[in-house]
């Protein structure tokens, strides 16, 4: 079609930038966490619920999003979407207590989430059957915001005060709201009038559901984003409060260990049309596991240090640079004519395994680095476990035309 947008460098940026805008939003305010809860003279932990709040937001929103985008078209959606991330950010720079800052972190999640999954459903109706590395590549750019936005958060935070990364993510989504305004073409022109019905809605998820390997993907990326976003929301008190961090020393350590991400993604870009996204995620879920292990061993027989923790944790990301592009590209290739639905249950099952791994750590927080370390490695033995459990036993080639 004429007006479709093809593909280009100048698409491929903003995706990235869609897809890196739910990280930017929660690593650039992790070094913070307590300071939050000073300045708005909340019970310690509550900022971690907020932290729930929006990945559970994050999550729900996509169900909806998804396959609206599939009703009504991308471009809508993705417009409203960032439009309310950018007014649920200005509300978190202007709130006096911590349940408004939670409502407004809600908010946020659901502007955020409509970023992530409209980046991912736009990459497969451009992109088509060369999507793999093109999702693989907008991937990176969420991980490089893991590694990058928890050092720029510490380091306003020391600098400017807690509202700072706040601001910062306020303009970081204003330019994205702005980029989009101007350049993002409607890229879905078979618009399925079914789709995003609330009487059909739910039987459409159970029908891509009864796919065995869209199962196998679904749990491998809830489990092992679970195992991540126990250390994510856990491992700022761990640094901090037990092994004497700073904030802006958390913030580096933290980037350094989570670069590992980025390697794996590379990886995946790299060699998913030769080796396949099956393989790539059983790779992924093995180095998973082991590192999420390896953790649990290392705190069991020598305690609490800092190499005990950043080298098991590296390898559980690197694992992740693997199975979260690669489950991904596996889950929404061989569904063109539902990406939109196919890639929100996918986000929807990311954010359902940050959600249980968050609410576990508030629950267990006991003041020690257990809990943080027994969730990460209950939820990454549970991605190789249901993995290899679930996935198809005989690889064949698909086409994704």
């Amino acid at each position: 079609m004429a007006n479709a947008p093809a593909p280009s460098r100048s698409l491929l940026f903003l995706l990235v930038a869609l897809t890196a805008l739910g990280e930017v939003s929660t690593q650039l305010i992790i070094p913070g966490l307590g300071a939050i809860e000073h300045a708005l003279q909340a019970p310690q932990g509550s900022a971690l619920m907020a932290l729930s709040a929006f990945v559970a937001a994050f999550g729900l929103g996509q169900l909806l999003f998804g396959p609206l985008s599939d009703r009504i078209g991308r471009r809508p959606v993705l417009i409203g979407g960032l439009a309310l991330y950018v007014v649920a950010t200005l509300a978190m720079l202007l709130v006096t207590d911590i349940q408004q800052f939670i409502a407004a972190r809600v908010l946020q999640g659901l502007g955020a989430c409509a970023a992530l999954v409209l980046a991912r459903t736009v990459v497969r109706d451009v992109w088509k059957a060369e999507a793999g590395p093109a999702l693989a590549l907008t991937m990176i750019g969420m991980l490089y915001a893991i590694v990058v936005a928890p050092i720029a958060g510490g380091l306003l935070i020391k600098l400017l005060g807690w509202r700072a990364p706040i601001a910062l993510a306020l303009v970081i989504g204003s330019l994205v709201l702005l980029l989009a305004l101007l350049f993002f073409r409607e890229s879905n022109h078979h618009l399925d009038p079914r789709a995003a019905h609330w009487r059909t809605l739910g039987g459409q998820y159970l029908d891509l559901l009864k796919g065995r390997q869209y199962r196998a993907y679904a749990v491998a990326l809830a489990c092992t984003y679970g195992a991540m976003f126990a250390v994510i929301a856990g491992s700022s008190a761990v640094f901090i409060n037990l092994l004497g961090f700073s904030s802006l020393e958390y913030g580096l350590n933290f980037g350094l260990i989570v670069s590992m991400l980025i390697v794996g993604s590379t990886y995946t870009r790299r060699n998913i049309q030769r080796l396949g996204p099956q393989r790539i995620v059983a790779m992924g879920v093995t180095m998973v596991a082991v590192g999420g292990v390896a953790a649990l061993a290392i705190y069991l027989v020598f305690g609490l240090s800092v190499v005990g923790l950043d080298i098991p944790i590296a390898l559980v990301t690197l694992g992740g640079g693997l199975v979260l592009p690669g489950s991904v590209t596996g889950a929404v290739m061989p569904n063109a004519h539902r990406a939109g639905l196919a890639a929100g249950l996918m986000g929807f099952a990311q954010m359902f395994g940050a959600t249980c791994s968050g609410l576990l750590l508030s629950q267990l927080r006991d003041g020690s680095a257990a809990p943080m370390i027994i969730i990460q490695a209950g939820l990454a033995l549970s991605a190789l476990v249901a993995f290899q459990l679930l996935r198809q036993r005989q690889v064949k080639t698909l086409s994704y035309i």
